[in-house]
């Protein structure tokens, strides 16, 4: 079966929107952020959590444990920290991480 766009792909066939998703990992994903314990600092993904999943709420680069702990409780922080390993496959959630200063900015070069 031959599909427009579709490529093969480590042996496997991939279509076009589903490959965006295999090549990225989550540390090219805007909902993998850091939450700062009392002690230590580790990886998590917000995306389960339905102020950030749904965007409604901008996605920080460094969340509070106790932030979560206060939005989902002491199981939505464990599903948050079981999330997050920076060197996996991005999941069906992914986001590209927007650049800072990238959004809204104008191109400052000279024009003849």
């Amino acid at each position: 079966m031959y599909m427009e766009g579709s490529k093969f792909w480590n042996r496997r066939l991939m279509l076009p929107e589903m490959r965006e998703k295999a090549v990225h990992t989550c540390n090219d994903c805007r909902f993998l952020v850091r939450i700062q314990g009392r002690e230590e600092v580790r990886w998590g993904c917000v995306a389960g959590l339905p102020e950030y999943g749904m965007l409604e709420r901008r996605v920080p680069l460094q969340v509070h444990a106790l932030d979560i702990l206060k939005m989902a409780g002491r199981e939505g922080l464990q599903a948050v920290l079981a999330c997050g390993e920076p060197d996996s496959p991005a999941c069906g959630l992914f986001r590209p991480r927007s650049l800072p200063g990238r959004a809204g900015a104008r191109q400052t070069g000279k024009q003849d």
